[in-house]
């Protein structure tokens, strides 16, 4: 079993989430290198004690048989940071584990596993759920997806950061399992917003509107923090709506590889694309309301289902 005083951690990727999570993991007592593109961030963890290494090929070197975490936004990005002659896979040592916190992409991370266990080394997706919130406070959900015996094997280094951690399968089910997260999540907040549109337009407070939906059928996270969100009118990302976008069209991808017709999927993913063309990306995922909202404003077509042509059956 690793732990934080028995392993050498790396850390590649310290944005709004994995800043907070190799925080924990150093306070925690982790012996860390860091590797990052922005050194603003590097410059700060390393004033709190941290290592820099100058690749991510001499990151993996300095940890040697320990505990490589990525949390990095894309599987391209991921792809950047594996591959080539300073990437991680140059550098993996036998013995070490690569653990992927990023939502990537299914069968890249097969891939992945593939030739970590090729070279001696191992590759656990371990996607999150919980956002910039979880994050800090260390109560994130991971969904982890690999070989059984190497999950197991650092539960306690992933119980600094989570606190529902859950064996989803082999290579590629946490990356499946965040998908299965991410269309319900954005399939929520539109419903949300349309649901708080209707009450708006219809004079009903939205303050109350929440109060009573929290305490009938309807209760969700999303309603409770997004909801919110949209009350208040803050936007300010901890996930964004152009990150939202990419794991559906991942979803949308996997769905299609496997002859799955989703209709709500490729519905709501019209959504998302159109609030992007926008020009509001950027918001916070919950900033779908404000699309729905400016629409409004400006007497245009919502895109409502009803609109929508819904996907034919490729079976």
């Amino acid at each position: 079993m690793h732990s934080v005083s028995d392993s050498r951690i790396g850390f590649i990727g310290l944005g709004n989430m994995g800043k907070p999570m190799a925080r924990h993991l150093m306070r925690a007592g982790a012996r860390i290198t860091l590797f990052n593109r922005s050194k603003q961030v590097l410059e700060e963890l390393t004033g709190e004690g941290a290592d820099v290494a100058s690749s991510p090929s001499e990151a993996a070197q300095g940890v040697g048989d320990g505990l490589i975490f990525l949390s990095l936004p894309n599987a391209s990005s991921v792809g950047e940071v594996v591959e080539g002659e300073d990437g991680l896979f140059a550098g993996l040592a036998t013995g070490s584990k690569v653990i992927d916190m990023g939502s990537t992409a299914v069968e890249a991370t097969r891939g992945w596993q593939e030739k970590a266990l090729g070279i001696g080394s191992d590759w656990i997706d371990a996607p999150v759920s919980g956002g910039q919130k979880g994050a800090r406070e260390a109560n994130l959900t991971i969904m982890a997806g690999g070989r059984e015996e190497s999950v197991n094997a650092i539960r306690p280094v992933l119980g600094l950061l989570g606190t529902t951690i859950t064996y989803m399968g082999p290579s590629g089910a946490g990356q499946c399992a965040k998908l299965a997260n991410q269309v319900i999540v954005a399939s929520t907040i539109a419903s949300l917003s349309e649901a708080f549109l209707l009450c708006r337009e219809n004079g009903v407070d939205l303050k109350a509107t929440r109060t009573a939906l929290l305490g009938g059928f309807a209760q969700s996270k999303i309603l409770h923090q997004h909801g919110l969100r949209m009350i208040e009118e803050d936007f300010e990302p901890g996930g964004t709506a152009i990150n939202q976008l990419k794991d559906l069209v991942e979803a949308s991808n996997v769905a299609t590889a496997n002859k799955l017709t989703l209709p709500m999927l490729e519905t709501n993913k019209k959504l998302w694309e159109r609030m992007i063309e926008d020009g509001l990306g950027e918001l916070d995922h919950s900033g779908l309301y404000e699309w729905y909202r400016k629409l409004e404003k400006q007497g245009h077509d919502r895109h409502s289902v009803e609109d929508q042509e819904l996907p034919s059956n490729p079976n």
